[in-house]
Formats: C-alpha cells, sequence, structure tokens
C-alpha cells in the first residue's frame, strides 16, 4: 500500500494505492460520511492479489485530505472525484462507494456517463438506494436524527470502550478498531475530534437530503452492482425503518435501471469493507469479472 498526495481542485487530496501491474484495471474507492480511505485497508488488499490497481481517496475534509471551509456538497465532492480520475489518466474505471459514497457514484455516473473518464460499472456498497427526503420529508427531523452524538473531546478509552459496546455482536479486529480511529485526531491528552468537523457534517447530510436519488436510477447507463447490508436481528425500530426504506429504493431502482446486480448481505452491519471484506472483495471481483475489466 503506497500514500500519496494529489493537488486537486486546488486542494491537496490523500490517497492510498495498491497493486503494481502497470495493466491491472483500475478500480477507485470512495468512502462514507464522517469516514476515510483505509475503510478499504482490509479489502483492496485482496483485489490487488487478483490484479488489479485500486486508488482509495480521503474526500476533502477527511482523513488527510485538506480541509477547506468549502465544498461540501454532493456535486462539488463528485467533481474533486472527476479531477482525480482523470489527472491519474484512470480510463473507464470501476467505482466502488459505501454509504454517502455511494451518493457521489450515482451523480458521476450521471454526469460523466460518455468519454474516456465514464465508469466502467459501479459498485454501491449500503447506499446510494434510498432517498433521504423520502424517508423523512421534514428537514428539521432528518437534522435532529442525523446529527452525529458529541464526540469532540472525549476520552480515547472511553470512546474505545463505547466502539466495541456498539459493535458487541460484530467483535471488530484491532484493524478495524485503528482503521475507525483513523477518522479522529487524537491529542497528547488522549482525548478523541473528528476530522470532518460538525458544521461540514451537517452540510454533507443537507447535501444528501436534498439529492433525488430516485431521479438518478435512470440516468446511470453503465452497469451498476447494488450490494446492501439487512442487520442481524433482533434489530431496534429505527434499524426497520431503515431497512424498509433501503428494500423501497432496491425495488426501486430495480424498476428502472437495465443493467443492475443486486447481492443481500445478511447479518451484516453498515460497514460492509470493515465486517465483510473477503465477501465483498469476492463480490467486487466477480462483477468485475462479468464486465470484462
Amino acid at each position: 500500500m503506497n500514500s500519496s498526495y494529489l493537488l486537486i481542485n486546488g486542494i491537496r487530496i490523500h490517497y492510498l494505492r495498491w497493486g503494481n501491474h502497470q495493466d491491472g484495471a483500475p478500480i477507485v474507492f470512495h468512502h462514507g460520511l464522517a469516514s476515510n480511505a483505509r475503510i478499504w485497508e482490509l479489502t483492496a488488499p485482496l483485489l490487488a492479489e487478483m490484479g488489479y490497481v485500486l486508488y482509495a481517496i480521503d474526500a476533502r475534509g477527511h482523513g488527510l485530505s485538506d480541509k477547506p471551509d468549502e465544498g461540501y456538497d454532493i456535486e462539488t465532492i463528485t467533481s474533486d472525484l472527476a479531477a482525480f480520475i482523470n489527472t491519474c489518466n484512470l480510463e473507464h474505471p470501476l467505482l466502488v462507494g459505501h454509504s454517502w459514497g455511494a451518493y457521489i457514484l450515482l451523480n458521476y455516473a450521471a454526469r460523466f456517463a460518455a468519454g474516456a473518464y465514464s465508469p466502467g460499472g459501479v459498485v454501491l456498497v449500503d447506499g446510494g438506494t434510498s432517498q433521504l427526503s423520502d424517508a423523512l420529508p421534514n428537514w428539521e427531523d432528518a437534522r435532529r436524527l442525523l446529527t452525529p452524538p458529541p464526540l469532540a473531546g472525549m476520552p480515547l478509552n472511553e470512546f474505545l470502550s463505547r466502539l466495541r459496546q456498539w459493535n458487541s455482536h460484530w467483535n471488530p479486529s484491532d484493524q478495524a478498531i485503528s482503521i475507525m480511529l483513523a477518522n479522529f485526531e487524537i491529542s497528547e491528552e488522549d482525548r478523541i475530534y473528528p476530522r470532518l468537523k460538525l458544521e461540514r457534517h451537517m452540510q454533507i447530510v443537507r447535501s444528501i437530503w436534498d439529492f433525488p436519488t430516485f431521479e438518478y436510477f435512470p440516468k446511470v447507463r453503465c452497469p451498476a452492482l447494488v450490494i446492501p447490508a439487512r442487520p442481524p436481528q433482533p434489530m431496534a425500530a429505527t434499524d426497520q425503518d431503515y431497512l424498509a426504506a433501503k428494500e423501497r429504493g432496491v425495488a426501486q431502482a430495480q424498476a428502472v435501471m437495465r443493467n443492475l446486480t443486486v447481492q443481500w448481505m445478511d447479518d451484516t452491519i453498515h460497514d460492509i469493507p470493515l465486517q465483510r471484506p473477503h465477501e465483498l472483495a469476492k463480490a467486487i471481483a466477480d462483477f468485475a469479472t462479468r464486465l470484462g475489466v
């Protein structure tokens, strides 16, 4: 794995790269909201062993990329992705997006449906299938429900304890914990501070709420693979509502997208790349093989 930076749209974008095959088919990963490029650290090496060349970026405001005061909307983030692909000269890449990253890919596939840098295919990993304003029609309700908990300044040990409690049914590995901790800066006093500031986080949430997901499904001309997670039972009421909205969105996509494959992952949390890296890598590789990538 190599770590590097590119100057993209006036800011430094950090990215990770796996694979040394000069003629390997390119795969570009986009992480979710308040996440970072390292979320692909368990999946990407498996694909690199198969001969692919893989890139994972830290979106602006995230990870080790620059954190400007503006540009936290789907259109700008999509333009960052397009500039990265263009600068790296990645023709017809296979694009893989998790959660919010899947919305970015829907927009990218619609905006760049033709030309050298149009996607060879898109993989939407537990994201990009729900229309947030459909599930939560009132923005104030959505804002209240989707505002992240106040973590800034929390002692590291307390956060680690909560993290393991939140994921008790999964029991994440030390490497997965390390990847999740990369979403934060850790002070000399061992307190955590999110790399994505709250105001910018909520600007992105609002851009997702404003995004007309269902209108974008028919605009995707390239083949698509949707990999939604079905959480383990028993589920809280809010999780059941979220799953129902996801199922409605998947059905909507199946009704209007011509070249769509859906592969559910059962008993799986939202962070599929951390919990199911082997299954995810296989699904991506199988999809790429069908595309001739």
